[in-house]
């Protein structure tokens, strides 16, 4: 497996593991609008000439639809999360690929060398799901409950 960079030029192979990795449609505009934002990040994995997975995220600022809505649904307290923070948006694996580390490989390179200090996702409340365990092992912490139907806010610090 390697892990190498990604972006707009990939969308087939990137909708494709979205697709299969979620079960669901990736809306279309979503990945062109997020690789203009700054700090964007985005990296595949690929077993030979198949990716099998991918990650990305940018930096997350208010005014940004995301950052917004976070901010107006949690504590005062969290605010100094929020705002130059880097927004992990996805980490899909492939599911015939799952279990062999590939996220965890993912997850990683995508946070190497980051200048944010902070790193912020939403993931699943369900604390087993394979999702939670591994952000649970790579140092994340539950920052929020109930921030959207089924979610809890992430956070890490970087630096």
């Amino acid at each position: 497996m390697r892990i190498a960079p990604a972006g707009p030029a990939d969308a087939a192979e990137l909708t494709k593991v979205y697709v299969e990795a979620f079960r669901e449609p990736w809306p279309a505009d979503t990945l062109p609008t997020h690789a203009g934002r700054a700090g964007f990040k985005c990296l595949a994995a690929w077993d030979g000439d198949e990716m099998v997975g991918f990650t990305y995220g940018y930096t997350g600022e208010f005014g940004q639809w995301w950052t917004d809505r976070i901010a107006s649904l949690v504590a005062p307290e969290l605010s100094n999360w929020l705002g130059g923070h880097f927004e992990l948006v996805e980490l899909a694996v492939l599911p015939s690929h799952e279990r062999r580390g590939i996220g965890s490989a993912l997850l990683d390179a995508v946070l190497d060398g980051l200048p944010h200090r902070v790193a912020l996702l939403t993931a699943t409340d369900d604390e087993n799901a394979p999702a939670r365990r591994l952000y649970h092992r790579k140092g994340w912490r539950v920052l929020a409950d109930g921030v959207f139907d089924g979610a809890v806010l992430m956070g890490r610090t970087l630096n």
